[in-house]
């Protein structure tokens, strides 16, 4: 939990939905997609965490009960879909950023650079909804319904513009 109070989070116990949102990651390289890990911002090892094979059986489900121990930052994945989950116990809360989700992950993330790949060797771009999106990535608000991609060195033939949230998804 170390990388969400790094990223500004103060883990909890439980899941809390007063305010819930979900917004969607794409992380292409070279056109090829890169798998956004499950369980950023979970403590998958906490004995309230779960850990269920994916319908589709390539990576775990995590779904948090209740820890003994804070095991969840409001910002976190599930599941290796790409789906981020906000989920806060303030009503209203502002929206984390794209700067915080990376912190969380572990990768670097600014104006010049997504991990490795910086923008003085290796082409990138952050398209929002697709659309091209300009100055630090870090500071994109992750609003509902937000599909987010990040493409690093050559582009896909189309850049992912939205994601298929299911209607009771907020």
């Amino acid at each position: 939990m170390s990388l969400a109070r790094k990223a500004g989070f103060e883990p909890t116990t439980r899941e809390f939905l007063v305010t819930h949102t979900h917004a969607h990651l794409d992380v292409l390289v070279d056109g090829t997609p890169i798998q956004v890990p499950a369980g950023i911002g979970i403590d998958t090892k906490e004995k309230g965490v779960l850990g269920k094979p994916t319908a589709d059986g390539t990576g775990k489900d995590y779904q948090v009960g209740v820890c003994a121990v804070p095991c969840l930052s409001e910002l976190h994945t599930h599941a290796p879909d790409g789906i981020l989950h906000s989920e806060s116990q303030v009503a209203n809360q502002k929206p984390a950023t794209l700067g915080q989700f990376f912190t969380e992950w572990g990768v670097r993330l600014d104006d010049q650079c997504v991990g490795e790949f910086c923008s003085s060797n290796t082409a990138i771009a952050v398209y929002v909804n697709g659309q091209k999106a300009s100055g630090n990535p870090a500071d994109i608000e992750l609003k509902t319904h937000l599909e987010i991609a990040v493409v690093i060195g050559k582009p896909p033939a189309q850049v992912p513009s939205s994601w298929p949230f299911l209607e009771d998804e907020p």
